[in-house]
């Protein structure tokens, strides 16, 4: 298991600095918005490389796999792929990670099989799949509070949904311990689909990114991560804690 840390373009510098100071942690999960961010991560392409770090992308949060305007969605594909190419003449990414997206939550409490459905023809998309060949896509479980629009993918009811619908074999599954203390579900069944671990703690109605022992996170969740055994457990939480959570682990 490989642990990593979250950073976005604007603490880049501060994640290598802790990757440098902690050789626990050997993988950075780089959150990019846009194509042109790519230009940020390049200039530290060889402090990444001399600290031997593997690296993944966190998609944007706008990304919605079930858009149902099929135009918009397909331009998320198109996104993807472009990123990909730009990454991978640059850099080894070993994985793309996302949320499923949001819908009016009007729509979605009607029909939410309809939009599970789109997310599995996104998923499913031969280019995407053709361009994604070499490395894995994660989708990620989040938490909804019921707005005008709902996040998709605060069930385990979802991704067990998807899971036996889709016909790529190279999609799986991200466990976020900080959501599922928003929105709790039984993950239970999608073990052997999981891949990463984001953890964090909270106070079950903010996802306030705290280190372990700082919020409501049961120690059982150890013997989650021990049952699971990821590939990359990714500490994504306020830089301040990591030192102390990483005593844990």
């Amino acid at each position: 298991m490989k642990i990593g840390i979250s950073a976005l373009k604007f603490n880049l510098e501060d994640a290598l600095n802790i990757c440098k100071k902690n050789k626990k942690i050997t993988h950075i999960e780089m959150g990019l918005d846009n194509l042109e961010d790519i230009e940020t991560l390049k200039e530290y392409k060889e402090d990444i490389n001399n600290l031997n770090l593997t690296l993944s992308i966190h998609l944007p949060m706008e990304l919605n796999t079930c858009e149902d305007i099929k135009y918009i969605r397909n331009s998320w594909i198109d996104f993807i792929c472009k990123m990909d190419d730009i990454l991978s003449s640059n850099f080894d990414i070993k994985y793309y990670n996302a949320h499923l997206g949001y819908i009016m939550t009007s729509r979605l409490d009607k029909n939410r099989q309809k939009y599970l459905n789109n997310t599995v023809e996104f998923l499913n998309d031969k280019k995407l799949n053709q361009k994604l060949n070499d490395k894995f896509l994660s989708i990620e479980n989040t938490y909804s509070k019921k707005g005008d629009f709902s996040n998709v993918g605060n069930s385990a009811d979802d991704f067990n949904y998807i899971f036996n619908k889709i016909e790529n074999n190279n999609v799986y599954f991200c466990y976020d311990t900080g959501h599922d203390l928003i929105n709790p579900s039984n993950y239970d069944k999608l073990y052997n689909k999981t891949r990463i671990i984001h953890f964090s703690d909270n106070d079950g109605l903010e996802d306030l990114h705290l280190g372990y022992k700082k919020g409501i996170l049961d120690s059982q969740v150890f013997k989650k991560i021990q049952k699971i055994n990821p590939d990359y457990l990714i500490l994504e939480m306020n830089f301040n804690d990591i030192e102390n959570t990483l005593k844990y682990f």
